[in-house]
Protein backbone atom coordinates (compact mmCIF):
# COMPACT_ATOMS: atom_id res chain seq x y z
CA UNK A 1 0.00 0.00 0.00
CA UNK A 2 2.87 2.40 0.76
CA UNK A 3 4.24 1.80 -2.74
CA UNK A 4 0.81 2.61 -4.24
CA UNK A 5 0.60 5.84 -2.26
CA UNK A 6 4.12 6.83 -3.31
CA UNK A 7 3.35 6.10 -6.97
CA UNK A 8 0.19 8.24 -6.89
CA UNK A 9 2.11 11.09 -5.27
CA UNK A 10 4.86 10.94 -7.91
CA UNK A 11 2.30 10.91 -10.74
CA UNK A 12 0.52 13.92 -9.29
CA UNK A 13 3.76 15.80 -8.78
CA UNK A 14 5.01 15.20 -12.30
CA UNK A 15 1.92 16.15 -14.24
CA UNK A 16 0.69 19.61 -14.85
CA UNK A 17 -4.43 22.02 -14.62
CA UNK A 18 -5.51 24.33 -17.28
CA UNK A 19 -6.25 27.78 -15.97
CA UNK A 20 -9.44 27.71 -17.99
CA UNK A 21 -10.20 24.06 -17.22
CA UNK A 22 -13.80 22.93 -16.80
CA UNK A 23 -13.53 21.32 -13.35
CA UNK A 24 -14.52 23.40 -10.35
CA UNK A 25 -12.06 24.95 -7.94
CA UNK A 26 -13.26 24.51 -4.35
CA UNK A 27 -11.15 25.87 -1.52
CA UNK A 28 -12.92 23.57 0.96
CA UNK A 29 -12.10 20.54 -1.17
CA UNK A 30 -12.30 18.26 1.88
CA UNK A 31 -16.07 18.82 1.76
CA UNK A 32 -16.33 18.39 -2.02
CA UNK A 33 -14.52 15.08 -2.48
CA UNK A 34 -17.79 13.64 -3.79
CA UNK A 35 -17.41 15.96 -6.77
CA UNK A 36 -13.81 15.04 -7.50
CA UNK A 37 -13.73 11.33 -6.63
CA UNK A 38 -16.75 8.93 -6.70
CA UNK A 39 -14.83 6.40 -4.59
CA UNK A 40 -15.53 8.58 -1.51
CA UNK A 41 -19.28 7.81 -1.61
CA UNK A 42 -20.40 6.57 1.80
CA UNK A 43 -16.98 7.04 3.42
CA UNK A 44 -18.25 8.37 6.76
CA UNK A 45 -20.72 5.52 7.31
CA UNK A 46 -23.57 8.03 7.57
CA UNK A 47 -26.17 9.46 5.24
CA UNK A 48 -24.49 12.75 4.28
CA UNK A 49 -26.17 15.65 2.49
CA UNK A 50 -23.71 18.34 1.39
CA UNK A 51 -24.29 21.63 -0.43
CA UNK A 52 -21.44 23.96 -1.39
CA UNK A 53 -21.73 27.37 -3.07
CA UNK A 54 -18.82 29.40 -4.42
CA UNK A 55 -18.79 32.99 -5.66
CA UNK A 56 -15.61 33.69 -7.59
CA UNK A 57 -13.95 37.11 -7.86
CA UNK A 58 -16.55 39.19 -6.05
CA UNK A 59 -16.80 42.68 -7.52
CA UNK A 60 -16.40 41.67 -11.15
CA UNK A 61 -19.38 41.78 -13.49
CA UNK A 62 -20.69 38.33 -14.44
CA UNK A 63 -18.29 36.58 -12.06
CA UNK A 64 -18.45 32.76 -11.96
CA UNK A 65 -20.90 31.11 -9.54
CA UNK A 66 -20.72 27.42 -8.68
CA UNK A 67 -23.14 25.16 -6.83
CA UNK A 68 -22.41 21.55 -5.86
CA UNK A 69 -24.76 19.19 -4.01
CA UNK A 70 -24.10 15.59 -3.02
CA UNK A 71 -25.99 12.85 -1.17
CA UNK A 72 -24.08 9.69 -0.25
CA UNK A 73 -24.38 6.75 2.11
CA UNK A 74 -23.12 3.21 2.70
CA UNK A 75 -25.33 0.41 1.38
CA UNK A 76 -25.23 -3.20 2.49
CA UNK A 77 -25.92 -5.79 -0.20
CA UNK A 78 -25.19 -9.54 -0.19
CA UNK A 79 -23.53 -9.19 3.22
CA UNK A 80 -21.06 -6.66 1.84
CA UNK A 81 -20.91 -2.91 2.30
CA UNK A 82 -20.85 -0.60 -0.71
CA UNK A 83 -21.05 3.16 -1.17
CA UNK A 84 -23.69 4.94 -3.25
CA UNK A 85 -24.33 8.58 -4.03
CA UNK A 86 -25.94 11.19 -6.25
CA UNK A 87 -24.35 14.50 -7.20
CA UNK A 88 -25.47 17.65 -9.03
CA UNK A 89 -23.10 20.37 -10.19
CA UNK A 90 -24.02 23.72 -11.76
CA UNK A 91 -21.30 26.10 -12.88
CA UNK A 92 -22.25 29.50 -14.28
CA UNK A 93 -18.88 30.50 -15.66
CA UNK A 94 -20.18 33.88 -16.89
CA UNK A 95 -23.38 35.41 -18.23
CA UNK A 96 -22.58 33.58 -21.47
CA UNK A 97 -21.18 30.15 -20.57
CA UNK A 98 -22.63 27.57 -18.16
CA UNK A 99 -22.32 23.88 -17.32
CA UNK A 100 -24.75 21.45 -15.67
CA UNK A 101 -23.64 18.00 -14.58
CA UNK A 102 -25.52 15.24 -12.74
CA UNK A 103 -24.51 11.67 -11.97
CA UNK A 104 -24.94 8.59 -9.80
CA UNK A 105 -22.02 7.11 -7.90
CA UNK A 106 -21.02 3.63 -6.77
CA UNK A 107 -18.03 2.61 -4.64
CA UNK A 108 -16.69 -0.90 -4.08
CA UNK A 109 -15.07 -1.48 -0.67
CA UNK A 110 -12.41 -3.89 0.50
CA UNK A 111 -10.56 -4.02 3.80
CA UNK A 112 -6.81 -3.63 3.32
CA UNK A 113 -4.36 -3.48 6.20
CA UNK A 114 -5.56 -1.06 8.87
CA UNK A 115 -7.88 0.76 6.47
CA UNK A 116 -10.30 0.42 3.59
CA UNK A 117 -9.59 0.50 -0.12
CA UNK A 118 -12.37 1.89 -2.31
CA UNK A 119 -12.85 2.04 -6.08
CA UNK A 120 -15.64 4.23 -7.42
CA UNK A 121 -17.41 4.99 -10.67
CA UNK A 122 -19.72 7.88 -11.58
CA UNK A 123 -22.02 7.82 -14.59
CA UNK A 124 -24.17 10.73 -15.70
CA UNK A 125 -24.94 13.48 -18.15
CA UNK A 126 -23.24 16.80 -18.70
CA UNK A 127 -24.66 19.83 -20.50
CA UNK A 128 -22.83 22.86 -21.88
CA UNK A 129 -24.49 26.03 -23.13
CA UNK A 130 -23.49 29.38 -24.63
CA UNK A 131 -25.78 32.39 -24.67
CA UNK A 132 -24.49 34.36 -27.63
CA UNK A 133 -27.41 36.78 -27.43
CA UNK A 134 -25.74 38.43 -24.43
CA UNK A 135 -22.52 39.14 -26.30
CA UNK A 136 -22.10 42.83 -27.14
CA UNK A 137 -19.75 43.46 -30.03
CA UNK A 138 -18.22 46.94 -30.42
CA UNK A 139 -17.88 46.34 -34.18
CA UNK A 140 -18.99 43.72 -36.66
CA UNK A 141 -16.78 41.65 -38.95
CA UNK A 142 -16.61 44.58 -41.40
CA UNK A 143 -15.63 47.11 -38.76
CA UNK A 144 -19.05 48.73 -38.50
CA UNK A 145 -20.14 49.56 -34.94
CA UNK A 146 -22.61 47.27 -33.18
CA UNK A 147 -22.81 44.43 -35.69
CA UNK A 148 -22.81 40.66 -35.37
CA UNK A 149 -20.34 37.83 -35.81
CA UNK A 150 -21.16 34.58 -37.59
CA UNK A 151 -18.95 32.69 -35.13
CA UNK A 152 -21.16 33.80 -32.22
CA UNK A 153 -24.72 32.39 -32.04
CA UNK A 154 -27.50 34.97 -31.87
CA UNK A 155 -29.33 33.08 -29.08
CA UNK A 156 -28.69 30.49 -26.38
CA UNK A 157 -27.40 27.17 -27.73
CA UNK A 158 -26.09 24.04 -26.08
CA UNK A 159 -25.67 20.31 -26.17
CA UNK A 160 -25.61 17.28 -23.84
CA UNK A 161 -23.27 14.32 -23.61
CA UNK A 162 -22.58 11.23 -21.51
CA UNK A 163 -19.93 11.64 -18.80
CA UNK A 164 -18.00 9.25 -16.55
CA UNK A 165 -15.53 9.61 -13.67
CA UNK A 166 -13.42 6.95 -11.94
CA UNK A 167 -11.40 7.06 -8.74
CA UNK A 168 -9.66 5.08 -6.01
CA UNK A 169 -9.45 6.03 -2.35
CA UNK A 170 -7.75 4.50 0.69
CA UNK A 171 -8.42 5.66 4.24
CA UNK A 172 -7.63 4.70 7.82
CA UNK A 173 -8.45 6.39 11.13
CA UNK A 174 -5.33 8.54 10.76
CA UNK A 175 -4.77 9.26 7.06
CA UNK A 176 -6.25 9.07 3.58
CA UNK A 177 -5.13 9.24 -0.04
CA UNK A 178 -7.08 9.29 -3.30
CA UNK A 179 -6.59 9.56 -7.05
CA UNK A 180 -9.30 10.13 -9.67
CA UNK A 181 -9.82 10.80 -13.35
CA UNK A 182 -12.72 12.98 -14.48
CA UNK A 183 -14.37 13.02 -17.93
CA UNK A 184 -12.86 9.67 -18.84
CA UNK A 185 -14.32 9.61 -22.35
CA UNK A 186 -13.62 13.30 -23.05
CA UNK A 187 -17.26 14.07 -23.91
CA UNK A 188 -17.95 15.94 -27.14
CA UNK A 189 -20.80 18.36 -27.79
CA UNK A 190 -21.87 18.97 -31.34
CA UNK A 191 -25.07 20.16 -32.99
CA UNK A 192 -26.00 22.59 -35.72
CA UNK A 193 -24.98 25.73 -33.80
CA UNK A 194 -22.74 24.42 -31.02
CA UNK A 195 -19.45 22.52 -30.88
CA UNK A 196 -17.23 21.88 -27.86
CA UNK A 197 -15.51 19.14 -25.82
CA UNK A 198 -14.17 18.56 -22.31
CA UNK A 199 -10.73 17.06 -21.89
CA UNK A 200 -9.86 14.41 -19.35
CA UNK A 201 -8.47 15.65 -16.05
CA UNK A 202 -6.94 14.13 -12.93
CA UNK A 203 -6.78 14.94 -9.24
CA UNK A 204 -4.92 13.73 -6.17
CA UNK A 205 -5.74 14.24 -2.50
CA UNK A 206 -3.92 13.19 0.64
CA UNK A 207 -4.27 14.12 4.27
CA UNK A 208 -3.37 13.18 7.83
CA UNK A 209 -5.08 13.55 11.20
CA UNK A 210 -2.65 14.49 13.98
CA UNK A 211 -4.12 14.08 17.46
CA UNK A 212 -2.43 16.29 20.02
CA UNK A 213 -1.69 14.58 23.33
CA UNK A 214 -3.82 15.50 26.36
CA UNK A 215 -5.84 18.09 24.44
CA UNK A 216 -9.01 18.27 22.38
CA UNK A 217 -7.10 19.73 19.45
CA UNK A 218 -6.46 17.93 16.16
CA UNK A 219 -4.36 19.12 13.25
CA UNK A 220 -5.38 18.03 9.75
CA UNK A 221 -2.78 18.86 7.07
CA UNK A 222 -3.70 17.94 3.49
CA UNK A 223 -2.74 18.51 -0.13
CA UNK A 224 -4.92 18.61 -3.24
CA UNK A 225 -3.67 18.63 -6.84
CA UNK A 226 -5.69 19.13 -10.04
CA UNK A 227 -4.18 18.64 -13.46
CA UNK A 228 -4.94 18.05 -17.12
CA UNK A 229 -1.31 17.05 -17.83
CA UNK A 230 -0.49 20.45 -19.36
CA UNK A 231 -1.17 22.67 -16.34
CA UNK A 232 -1.89 22.28 -12.65
CA UNK A 233 -3.24 23.73 -9.41
CA UNK A 234 -1.90 22.78 -5.98
CA UNK A 235 -3.61 23.43 -2.64
CA UNK A 236 -1.65 22.95 0.60
CA UNK A 237 -3.87 23.16 3.67
CA UNK A 238 -3.66 22.92 7.45
CA UNK A 239 -6.84 22.80 9.53
CA UNK A 240 -7.16 22.79 13.31
CA UNK A 241 -10.23 21.11 14.83
CA UNK A 242 -11.14 21.67 18.48
CA UNK A 243 -13.39 19.25 20.37
CA UNK A 244 -14.58 17.91 16.99
CA UNK A 245 -16.86 20.96 16.81
CA UNK A 246 -14.92 24.05 15.79
CA UNK A 247 -12.37 24.37 13.01
CA UNK A 248 -10.10 26.97 11.45
CA UNK A 249 -7.56 26.63 8.70
CA UNK A 250 -5.23 28.19 6.18
CA UNK A 251 -4.59 27.08 2.63
CA UNK A 252 -2.17 28.22 -0.05
CA UNK A 253 -3.03 27.72 -3.72
CA UNK A 254 -0.59 28.06 -6.60
CA UNK A 255 -0.68 27.12 -10.26
CA UNK A 256 1.71 26.85 -13.19
CA UNK A 257 1.47 30.63 -13.71
CA UNK A 258 3.13 31.47 -10.40
CA UNK A 259 5.81 33.45 -12.25
CA UNK A 260 3.06 35.67 -13.70
CA UNK A 261 0.45 35.59 -10.92
CA UNK A 262 2.91 35.95 -8.06
CA UNK A 263 2.22 34.13 -4.81
CA UNK A 264 -1.18 32.68 -5.72
CA UNK A 265 -4.08 32.74 -3.24
CA UNK A 266 -4.25 32.57 0.54
CA UNK A 267 -7.43 30.88 1.81
CA UNK A 268 -8.88 31.41 5.29
CA UNK A 269 -11.40 28.82 6.51
CA UNK A 270 -13.76 28.68 9.48
CA UNK A 271 -16.24 25.96 10.42
CA UNK A 272 -18.47 24.67 13.21
CA UNK A 273 -20.58 21.60 13.97
CA UNK A 274 -23.83 21.70 15.93
CA UNK A 275 -25.38 18.29 16.37
CA UNK A 276 -26.08 16.81 12.95
CA UNK A 277 -25.34 20.03 11.07
CA UNK A 278 -21.93 21.30 10.01
CA UNK A 279 -21.22 24.56 8.23
CA UNK A 280 -18.18 26.40 6.95
CA UNK A 281 -16.93 29.50 5.16
CA UNK A 282 -13.80 30.16 3.12
CA UNK A 283 -12.36 33.41 1.82
CA UNK A 284 -9.77 33.44 -0.96
CA UNK A 285 -7.45 36.42 -0.68
CA UNK A 286 -5.45 36.95 -3.89
CA UNK A 287 -1.84 37.76 -3.05
CA UNK A 288 -0.96 39.33 -6.39
CA UNK A 289 -1.83 39.37 -10.10
CA UNK A 290 -5.20 40.24 -11.56
CA UNK A 291 -6.96 38.92 -8.45
CA UNK A 292 -6.03 42.07 -6.50
CA UNK A 293 -8.55 44.01 -8.61
CA UNK A 294 -11.49 42.15 -7.04
CA UNK A 295 -12.73 41.48 -3.50
CA UNK A 296 -11.65 37.86 -3.42
CA UNK A 297 -13.71 34.69 -3.68
CA UNK A 298 -16.22 33.43 -1.12
CA UNK A 299 -17.38 29.91 -0.40
CA UNK A 300 -20.04 28.43 1.89
CA UNK A 301 -20.88 24.84 2.67
CA UNK A 302 -23.60 23.13 4.70
CA UNK A 303 -23.62 19.47 5.66
CA UNK A 304 -26.34 17.39 7.31
CA UNK A 305 -25.34 14.07 8.82
CA UNK A 306 -27.85 11.34 9.61
CA UNK A 307 -26.50 8.35 11.49
CA UNK A 308 -27.63 5.06 10.03
CA UNK A 309 -28.63 2.17 12.27
CA UNK A 310 -26.72 -0.81 11.03
CA UNK A 311 -28.48 -4.16 11.34
CA UNK A 312 -27.18 -6.43 14.08
CA UNK A 313 -25.18 -9.41 12.89
CA UNK A 314 -24.60 -12.77 14.53
CA UNK A 315 -26.69 -14.68 17.01
CA UNK A 316 -27.25 -13.56 20.55
CA UNK A 317 -25.39 -15.60 23.16
CA UNK A 318 -27.89 -14.70 25.89
CA UNK A 319 -30.66 -17.05 26.93
CA UNK A 320 -34.04 -16.16 28.30
CA UNK A 321 -34.16 -15.97 32.08
CA UNK A 322 -37.20 -18.20 31.93
CA UNK A 323 -35.10 -21.21 30.92
CA UNK A 324 -32.00 -20.63 33.03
Amino acid sequence: MRRIVLLLFIISGCVDIAQAQRDAQFSQYHMALGYYNPATAGTTGNLDLIALYRLQWLGWDNAPKTLFANVSMPYRFLNKEHGVGVMVFNDVQSSIKSMLNAGIQYAFLKKAGKGTFRAGLQLGMISLSDDGGKVILPVDSLGNPGGSDEAIPASKVGSKSFDANFGVYYHTDDWYVGFASMHLLEPEFDDENFSDFIERSYNFVGGYNIRMKNTLLELQPSVFVQTNINMYKINVTTRAVYAKKYSAGLSWRVDENIARNGWGDLVIMLGATFGKIEGGYAFDAPLSGMGISNMGSHELFLKYRMQLNKPKTGKSKHKSVRIL
